[in-house]
């Protein structure tokens, strides 16, 4: 039996190889302009349920969304003074384009509503993304998209947004 077994091992190990097949590749994630607000969201990145990022203005903690709109209100603030100055305005949109993928304060709050408002806001970004002779206009159609959405869903922002209106001071 043993040497049964020898034989059998060592003509396995004369055989030549067959090429292996490489092992498949997981695809790619999908772009975050896949994103809808059926994508299901990864728990346990900070801002999601029970891992609320700590900060300054909030001491109980903020959501992605809550968190990544602070930022966007940086980004536009910047554009505001950019425009104003005649200087070019970085592109925002592979920043801002998040914002469909983050996980709100209140779950209910993603929903188709706040998905297509979402897109129509990026899309107004690829629109001042997009160096149009007027400037203005297109950064003031971002303002509008961002008031419009608070209109509809949190309006507490709404103050810091009108802030933002070119001809705000």
């Amino acid at each position: 039996m043993r040497s049964f077994s020898l034989v059998v091992v060592l003509t396995l190990c004369a055989c030549p190889k067959k090429e292996e097949a490489p092992l498949a590749q997981p695809p790619p994630p999908a772009p975050v302009d896949d994103c809808t607000f059926e994508t299901k969201l990864v728990p346990g990145v900070p801002g999601s349920p029970g891992h609320l990022i700590a900060s300054e203005r909030n001491p109980n903690g903020a959501s992605e969304l809550a968190t990544h709109m602070r930022m966007m209100v940086d980004d536009v603030r910047d554009a505001k003074s950019k425009v104003l100055a005649g200087q070019p305005v970085p592109t925002l949109f592979a920043k801002h384009r998040k914002i469909r993928c983050t996980w709100p304060t209140a779950a209910s709050d993603r929903n188709e509503a706040f998905d297509a408002m979402a897109q129509n806001y990026l899309a107004q970004v690829k629109a001042l993304d997009a160096k149009p002779a007027d400037m203005k206009a297109a950064y003031s159609d971002v303002v509008r998209a961002c008031r419009t959405c608070h209109e509809a869903t949190c309006d507490g922002p709404i103050a810091v947004i009108d802030g933002l209106a070119l001809d705000a001071k």
